[in-house]
């Protein structure tokens, strides 16, 4: 307390506290704040990876990181030469000689006998 205060407000200000009560809570407060964290623990979607999901600086992390992903995937093909440029002898094409196959008829026109 400060030097200037004379004794007779000291005891003015220690006698406003001698009518003070304990605050109290509302009725059924606490029996309406269990009911509303039962209810959100069951209407929470993803349980804790929801509640780990809402986190900002888990989010923002994640969505920094998925938008370098996509920078360098772009990246990468912007600078790659498209395949429509590449002159069409660089790779020989195989053609599939189907003259040799032989096929067998299900039904043969011989009847087999025993």
């Amino acid at each position: 307390m400060s030097p200037e205060m004379n004794h007779k407000e000291q005891d003015g200000i220690l006698d406003s506290l001698q009518g003070m009560k304990r605050a109290a809570a509302p009725e059924f407060f606490y029996t309406r704040l269990r009911a509303r964290m039962e209810q959100e623990a069951e209407t929470a979607p993803l349980g804790w990876i929801g509640k780990l999901l809402t986190r900002p600086s888990l989010s923002l992390g994640l969505a920094v990181i998925v938008l370098l992903l996509n920078f360098t995937t772009i990246m990468k093909m912007v600078q790659q030469p498209s395949l429509s440029s590449a002159p069409e002898t660089s790779a020989p094409f195989v053609v599939a000689d189907y003259s040799s196959i032989d096929t067998y008829p299900v039904y043969d026109e011989t009847p087999n006998e025993p």
